[in-house]
């Protein structure tokens, strides 16, 4: 794999971030057997909000890892969404580290892995070490348990029966 890099979102990627989320969410939505359509709409409408605030608001901060040229990852540090910060009782100025997605045909190569300790070091630079994650997709939950552990809180029937929504508070400096 050709070396990765991360760097902060330009106007000039939007186009392609835009084409990797719909790729990585259209992949997941099959991978997860999902067939609610409004919940994509409602995912990538979400996405392309956050893609805005990253241009209009200095606490949301999108990242893309590029290989190549191509935009093959991204990854946002934001405040804490409403399901985080409903559930928990989260720190004054905390972090979560969401929108995370990485292009289907790159995944499991790691790309997702390369974000993580990534943004982790972006944490860190800003001179704090805790962030929040949350994940309601099952795959993405299997992957986050794999990568940081046992969640913090699981918000079991969350989206329905059997469909449990997961939160982690991570503290960086404990898992070093």
């Amino acid at each position: 794999m050709d070396v990765l890099k991360l760097r902060a979102l330009e106007q000039s990627d939007v186009k392609p971030l835009q084409r990797l989320l719909m790729d990585s969410l259209s992949d997941l939505m099959r991978r997860e057997r999902f067939e609610d359509a409004d919940l994509l709409d409602e995912e990538v409408a979400r996405l392309n909000t956050t893609i805005q605030d990253h241009f209009d608001d200095d606490f949301v901060q999108l990242y893309v890892v590029n290989q190549d040229g191509a935009i093959v990852g991204v990854g946002a540090l934001l405040p804490p969404n409403d399901i985080i910060s409903g559930h928990l009782e989260v720190e004054r100025d905390a972090i979560e580290l969401g929108s995370v997605y990485i292009s289907p045909h790159m995944q499991r190569l790691g790309v997702g892995q390369f974000l993580l300790e990534a943004m982790k070091r972006e944490i860190l630079a800003r001179k704090q070490h805790i962030f929040y994650l949350d994940a309601g997709f099952p795959s993405a939950q299997a992957y986050w348990q794999k990568r940081l552990g046992a969640p913090s809180l699981i918000l079991e029937h969350y989206w329905g029966p059997d469909a449990s929504h997961m939160i982690w508070r991570v503290d960086i400096k404990k898992r070093t």
